[in-house]
Parts: C-alpha cells; sequence; structure tokens
C-alpha cells in the first residue's frame, strides 16, 4: 500500500506543498493553549499534545500539519487562578480560527481538520461555532473539529495534567515530564494542583501510545470518509528529512 504524501507544513518548500495537496488537498490545524499543567508538566501541552496527533494523522492520510496554535480561552486560570497561564478572548479564538480556515481554503485546501489539545467548555465552543459558520460559507470545502480526547472518551476520558494528557505526553516530549515534582505524600488534586483526573504518576509512554493508535483507528475512517471527493490518485511520498 502507498504511503500518501504528508508534511509539516513550515518545513515544506512550495514545490512540496502543492505535490502534497495536489494528492491530498488536507491541512491539519494542532490547536492547544499556554497554560498551568501541574508541576510536572510543560505549560504548552495542549499544543504538543494535539501536534503530535496530527502528525500520526497525517503519516497514515497524507496532507499538510501546520504548527501548533497557542490561543486559548476558558483557560485554568480563570477556573482555577493558576499562574504561567495566557487566557484569551473567545473572541480572538473565533478570529484566528476563521482566519487560519479562510486561509488555508484560499491556499487550495479542501478539507481542515482541528485537532485540539485543550477542552474548555468556551473554548470548544468558539471554535466549533467558528467551524460551524466557516462550512455555511463554503460548501466547497469540510472542517472537522476534534477534541484529543473524545474519539477515546469511553475508555481514556478527557483530564488536565492527569494520567491521559501526562502519558501522551511522555509518548511525545518525555524529557520534559518531571513527576518527582508532584507532591509525595498525597495524590494531586484540581484545586492545590491544577490536576484533574487519575494520578498522572500512573500515566507510562505505552499507555500514551495506546491512546494515539485508538484516536487513530477512530478518527481516520471519518477523515478519509469527508476527503474522498477531494482526493486524487496518489504515488508513493515521504515527509521531508529535518535537515536544514
Amino acid at each position: 500500500m502507498d504511503t500518501p504524501a504528508w508534511g509539516p507544513y513550515e518545513r515544506l518548500r512550495p514545490d512540496q506543498i502543492e505535490s502534497i495537496r495536489t494528492q491530498t488537498p488536507l491541512a491539519y490545524i494542532p490547536w492547544g493553549a499556554l497554560q498551568w499543567h501541574s508541576y510536572h508538566c510543560p505549560i504548552g501541552l495542549d499544543g504538543t499534545q494535539a501536534h503530535g496527533q496530527c502528525l500520526a494523522l497525517a503519516m497514515r492520510t497524507g496532507g499538510v500539519v501546520l504548527p501548533p496554535v497557542y490561543v486559548g480561552t476558558d483557560t485554568i486560570k480563570p477556573l482555577k487562578g493558576f499562574g504561567h497561564t495566557l487566557e484569551h478572548s473567545p473572541a480572538l479564538v473565533r478570529l484566528l480560527c476563521m482566519e487560519y480556515l479562510e486561509q488555508l481554503v484560499d491556499e487550495g485546501f479542501r478539507m481542515i481538520v482541528i485537532v485540539t489539545g485543550h477542552s474548555g467548555s468556551g473554548h470548544i465552543r468558539a471554535l466549533s461555532e467558528t467551524c460551524t459558520t466557516f462550512q455555511t460559507r463554503h460548501s466547497d470545502a469540510s472542517v472537522w473539529l476534534v477534541p484529543s480526547f473524545e474519539p477515546i472518551k469511553d475508555a481514556y476520558p478527557s483530564n488536565h495534567a492527569a494520567r491521559g494528557e501526562t502519558s501522551f505526553q511522555l509518548l511525545f516530549n518525555p524529557t520534559v515530564v518531571a513527576l518527582e515534582r508532584l507532591p509525595a505524600d498525597r495524590e494531586p488534586t484540581l484545586d492545590d494542583d491544577g490536576v484533574w483526573g487519575p494520578d498522572p504518576r500512573q500515566a507510562t509512554m505505552q499507555e500514551g501510545r495506546d491512546m494515539l493508535n485508538l484516536f487513530c483507528e477512530r478518527t481516520i475512517p471519518r477523515i478519509v470518509e469527508m476527503l474522498a471527493p477531494y482526493r486524487t490518485s496518489h504515488t508513493e511520498g515521504a515527509p521531508p528529512d529535518d535537515r536544514g
């Protein structure tokens, strides 16, 4: 079976983008927020998580993956007051989302998948409303908003800096995880530590891999179905290397 051509948008030359777009006019947008993820995980966890998921999808479906967008609303800052967090307005999230969608369609992409690692209800609502508005304007394109844990929530519920997100982080960027910084004498809590969900010390890289495999298994069929009207036949391709 041929491997569809794909690549990270910011590392592609124009001819590479045009070749991928001709075969598979699909663009992935990883969306995150810069916010507190307790003592053991980085501030940019949401974007890293979404970016890793998008790369995994693109390797199987083809298309391009944009750099993570770190503009989130309804973060943990207004909810629980944790610092090291940038809280943006819903209006800014909607504006930025619409401009990304319009620009990508203008560039010739006909399907756009937004994977958001930040799942605050206000954030999801802002993105969802924008996608709906965009879709009414563009009958010649499709957009799908996918929160990181939504397709796998029966097996791995949504969480914040807990076992699930920490397992994804151990898979995608293990060197930035420091479980030893969690309180040693008790289980972390949302109020005290900004952890919502099972104890992150139970997280493993293998669980992150299992979650990613299930996520891909459950999302790819719909992506392929939605993409079918826009896709042309393709030849075997591979992502560009990282040199230079």
